[in-house]
């Protein structure tokens, strides 16, 4: 009998987790871990080649079609200009293919200026990678200064 159960359970078990609302949530935390590990990589640690990985060839960033060269300058141009940079993390929440995520970025000029801005980007995914990128704030005008030496 005992052997019974466990081949039921087993069975139930891949019927469960081959059923597309299982498969929903594993693609949930496959993408948000994606998101993760870029935000986190690139931004906080300067591995830009993860971005050739993580980025589909028709990517959009708020509606612009937006190459993986040009995304890999940005994010060196953004760690050149702010040397300290880091993002934290507030929230990651994933649904199926999407993912939302809410940050905090702070780092420190050339000048000695600290800054810190925030943000949220609604990333949509598909087979793995990130195919639409939508941000709302953590635009320049956005930046706070959290003190500034020359004053």
């Amino acid at each position: 009998m005992r052997v019974k159960q466990t081949y039921v359970c087993a069975i139930m078990t891949v019927v469960l987790l081959s059923s597309s609302c299982v498969q929903k949530v594993v693609d949930a935390e496959i993408n948000k871990e994606a998101t993760r590990l870029f935000f986190d990589g690139v931004f906080n640690h300067g591995l830009t080649e993860i971005v050739e990985f993580s980025l589909a060839d028709d990517y959009t960033y708020n509606g612009h079609h937006s190459k993986v060269d040009g995304t890999i300058k940005w994010a060196e141009s953004l760690r050149k200009s702010y040397p300290d940079l880091h993002f934290t993390i507030n929230d990651l929440l994933g649904e199926g293919h999407r993912v939302a995520i809410r940050w905090t970025m702070t780092g420190t000029g050339s000048d000695g200026v600290e800054i810190t801005t925030s943000g949220t980007n609604i990333i949509t995914f598909r087979d793995g990678k990130a195919v639409s990128n939508w941000q709302n704030g953590g635009k320049p005008s956005d930046v706070h200064p959290v003190n500034n030496p020359k004053s």
